[in-house]
């Protein structure tokens, strides 16, 4: 009767640990990015900037979430993102790209999976300057000053509601 009982107690604490992992793991496989992207402002003879957004994990996987270009030649001055990113893949870059604009403000909410450790920012223009950013997804809000080419860039994690 004693080792029913243990055996019972054992296997109801394995079904309610299994419990709580699964649950952990729904409420951690979604969350909202929200990111910010500020430019300094420049001359109408200046070229506008191209840019792009990618996520990285630890085991060097990266997604591409957006990237601002003019002409596709111009990707590989976006130096990190070419070399781990779209010269292997660029179905993927082309999937998330868009034509450069004046707008030096930006501002795009992700659904991404908890799974992503970084985001990283990159901005280049032709004849000029390249600047590299990259921020761990943490759970406070985080912004860093840009020296070149990036004014403002943050990023906010929150629930994906």
């Amino acid at each position: 009767m004693q080792i029913t009982s243990s055996f019972f107690i054992i296997l109801l604490s394995s079904v309610l640990f299994m419990g709580q992992s699964s649950a952990d793991e729904s409420i951690a496989v979604e969350q909202k990015i929200t990111v910010q992207i500020e430019l300094p402002s420049f001359d109408k003879n200046q070229l506008n900037p191209y840019f792009s957004l990618w996520l990285s994990k630890k085991n060097n996987q990266h997604k591409a979430l957006v990237v601002i270009r003019e002409k596709v030649k111009w990707l590989r001055d976006l130096k990190k993102f070419w070399r781990s990113i779209a010269r292997e893949n660029r179905s993927e870059s082309d999937a998330v790209t868009s034509a450069t604009n004046r707008s030096k403000k930006f501002n795009y909410e992700f659904i991404v999976d908890s799974t992503w450790d970084k985001i990283s920012l990159e901005v280049a223009r032709e004849h000029g300057k390249r600047e590299l950013i990259t921020l761990p997804i943490s759970l406070t809000k985080s912004c860093v000053n840009g020296e070149l080419e990036i004014e403002k860039f943050c990023i906010e994690r929150g629930n994906n509601n």
